[in-house]
């Protein structure tokens, strides 16, 4: 494994300790943490990169509370040239009238760019969703990205199925998505016209989760993403094919 692999898996635990010590002090916050194995990183449908690992954590109010949440993301993929990248986000949620209020932050970070590719970016978004029907939710997001100039709406569904494997609680999930991505600067750090773009994407995950105890489980899961009438960059991480993947992942919740 590279060695800013390595160190990233590093900041998250030491970020993930510092976090954990401050939740055992108060009864309002709950952790999560995910490694995860994908054949492909696709990104509001779209391919960024082939096989990589994943490691995602996150801090949120206990459920059906209001208040502020915290939470990483990493993706390395396994191909050399394909960059690693890093997310940050915090937002704070609020319950009303059966509907949950969600507004936040989120850092894109790419450490290994160069030349002229973007290395940073950050957006904005708010999001409204609700129970519809017992284990039937659904919800819509509108984002923003400062530098990219993107704005961008996604409505989003899922259904779970809860089962017992003998003793253990189990679940099968369906998600649905659909969304608009509107960029005026799609490559903000260079130099030249903006480059504009205007297109659509859409995608579908089934997975199945299993509880081996109240604080681990396991999950494996397919998607299959896709966009319509996005151009096709000459540099960037662009690629409309193959957006069917896999992944499989353990994750503990306290």
């Amino acid at each position: 494994m590279k060695l800013r692999t390595i160190l990233a898996l590093v900041t998250a635990a030491v970020g993930l300790t510092t976090l954990n010590a401050q939740a055992q002090t108060t009864s309002q916050w709950e952790g999560s943490f995910e490694m995860r194995y994908a054949t492909r990183y696709v990104f509001r449908g779209d391919k960024k990169a082939g096989q990589s690992m994943q490691a995602n954590f996150e801090f949120n109010p206990i459920t059906g509370q209001d208040g502020f949440f915290v939470g990483g993301w990493a993706n390395q993929p396994f191909a050399s040239e394909k960059d690693f990248e890093f997310d940050l986000y915090g937002g704070y949620k609020y319950h009303w009238q059966g509907f949950e209020f969600t507004g936040g932050l989120i850092g894109y970070f790419y450490p290994e760019a160069d030349n002229d590719q973007t290395d940073y970016t950050y957006e904005v978004y708010v999001s409204a969703g609700r129970e519809i029907l017992e284990n039937w939710g659904a919800n819509v997001t509108a984002y923003y990205d400062i530098r990219t100039k993107d704005f961008t709406v996604e409505a989003a569904t899922g259904y779970r199925i809860p089962f017992n494997i003998e003793q253990f609680p189990a679940s099968i999930d369906f998600s649905l998505f659909v969304g608009n991505s509107n960029i005026r600067d799609q490559y903000p750090d260079t130099p030249g016209p903006d480059v504009k773009d205007n297109y659509s994407y859409y995608g579908v995950t089934v997975s199945a989760s299993v509880w081996f105890t109240k604080h681990l489980r396991a999950t494996v899961g397919v998607q299959y993403g896709d966009t319509t009438n996005r151009m096709s960059w000459s540099y960037g991480y662009n690629d409309g094919s193959d957006n069917l993947y896999g992944y499989a992942g353990i994750g503990l919740k306290w």
